[in-house]
C-alpha cells in the first residue's frame, strides 16, 4: 500500500534558550520564574530580586521579607555571588530561585523548615552538585549537614577521621557525633584507623536516619542509609 503524505507529516518545535531574558539550560530541567527580573532596580548579588509588589498588584499570595525563608535566600545568593570562600567557587542559584518568592514557596513546603537547627543543603543528594535548585536542595538538621562536609582543607593528605597521634607515634581515629568529637582509638597504621572510623560513621548515619525518619526529605534518609566513606574521600 502506498503511504499517504500524512504519514510523513513532521512538525518541528523550536525551544529558545532564553525566556524573559533569562538563559535556561533545559537539559537540567530548569524552570523559568513566573516573574522576570525587574527592568529597573538593584539586584541582590547581581541576580536576586523580589516579585512581591507585582504579585500584590495581581492579588496573588506572596511572602514577606520578615519570614525565615528570606534570610536563607539572602545567604544562598551571597554564598554564590558575593562570597570569596573556595567552597563556593563555581556555585550558582537556578534562575527560578533568583526570585525570592519562588524560593520561599518551595521553602515553606519542605519538611523541617520550621526547626531551629535547620540548614539549607545543596550537595548531600549529589556530592558533585554546584547548583542550588529544587531538584538537589533539601532542608536538614545541622548534625546531618556536618557529617557530609568536606574537611580536606583541615586534614591535609590523611584519610577523613584520621589524625597523627601525639609525638607522631601511631594514628588516632575520631568521629564528629552530634557536634562533638568522639575518640575511637589509637592504631599502628592508617588503614586500621580509617576502617574503624568508617564502621563508626556507617552506624552513626543509620542512627541519624532512624532518628529523623519521616521528619526530613525522604531522599536524605535514603542517602544516609547508603552512605559509606572511602579512604580517598
Amino acid at each position: 500500500m502506498k503511504p499517504s503524505n500524512e504519514q510523513f507529516n513532521i512538525k518541528t518545535y523550536y525551544v529558545y534558550p532564553e525566556f524573559f531574558g533569562i538563559h535556561l539550560d533545559y537539559s537540567l530541567g530548569e524552570e523559568a520564574p513566573l516573574f522576570a527580573p525587574p527592568r529597573s532596580g538593584r539586584l541582590v548579588g547581581g541576580v536576586g530580586y523580589n516579585s512581591a509588589e507585582r504579585r500584590k498588584a495581581l492579588d496573588m499570595p506572596y511572602y514577606e521579607t520578615t519570614c525565615r525563608s528570606h534570610r536563607k535566600w539572602l545567604d544562598m545568593i551571597n554564598r554564590c555571588y558575593k562570597s570569596r570562600a573556595t567552597a563556593y567557587v563555581g556555585c550558582a542559584v537556578c534562575p527560578k530561585w533568583h526570585d525570592f518568592q519562588e524560593f520561599a514557596d518551595w521553602f515553606v513546603n519542605q519538611p523541617y523548615s520550621s526547626e531551629a537547627d535547620m540548614e539549607l543543603d545543596k550537595d548531600i543528594l549529589d556530592p558533585l552538585n554546584t547548583m542550588y535548585s529544587p531538584e538537589f536542595c533539601s532542608l536538614v538538621p545541622r548534625v546531618i549537614n556536618q557529617i557530609f562536609r568536606d574537611t580536606r582543607s583541615q586534614r591535609g593528605i590523611l584519610p577523613i577521621g584520621v589524625t597523627v597521634a601525639s609525638r607522631g607515634k601511631g594514628f588516632v581515629s575520631r568521629l564528629s557525633m552530634y557536634g562533638e568529637s568522639v575518640y575511637l582509638g589509637k592504631f599502628h597504621n592508617i588503614i586500621e584507623a580509617f576502617e574503624v572510623y568508617k564502621a563508626a560513621h556507617r552506624m552513626y548515619c543509620n542512627e541519624l536516619a532512624d532518628t529523623y525518619e519521616g521528619r526530613i526529605d525522604a531522599r536524605v534518609i535514603q542517602r544516609l542509609r547508603t552512605c559509606t566513606r572511602h579512604i580517598h574521600d
